[in-house]
């Protein structure tokens, strides 16, 4: 697989409990960039210390506009594609290979992974 910029994009707000696993694990794929979407714990500096970027927005304003900051900065810095992952572990990081080689033989503009509803938790559903 040739080496293509590509970003992991992963909004979270207030996610002590669960960044830094996601972040570590992403990281041995991808950069990554955890828009903090104005949390009140430790989220901005446990990602930073995982290896992360993070970008912190003063408050919640809401997933949409944490990944449309994110796909921004990814934009302004001149990646070709992001991929992005929930920061409660939802999404796990270490398929991300799946996506990678989706991506290299040009599976589409858009990728999208299924969800197992079974391991989702309820109040997500």
């Amino acid at each position: 697989m040739q080496k293509t910029p590509i970003l992991a994009l992963i909004p979270a707000w207030s996610e002590e409990i669960h960044i830094a696993p996601v972040v570590e694990t992403t990281r041995n794929h991808l950069d990554a960039l955890v828009v903090d979407d104005g949390a009140d714990d430790e989220t901005p500096v446990l990602a930073t210390a995982a290896g992360a970027t993070v970008v912190s927005q003063d408050k919640n304003l809401g997933k949409g506009r944490a990944l449309v900051t994110g796909f921004n900065w990814a934009m302004e810095r001149g990646y070709d594609a992001v991929l992005s992952l929930d920061a409660d572990g939802q999404h796990d990081p270490n398929e991300i290979h799946k996506f990678l080689k989706a991506y290299c033989e040009d599976a589409g503009d858009l990728i999208t992974g299924r969800c197992n509803f079974k391991q989702m938790p309820f109040h997500n559903r």
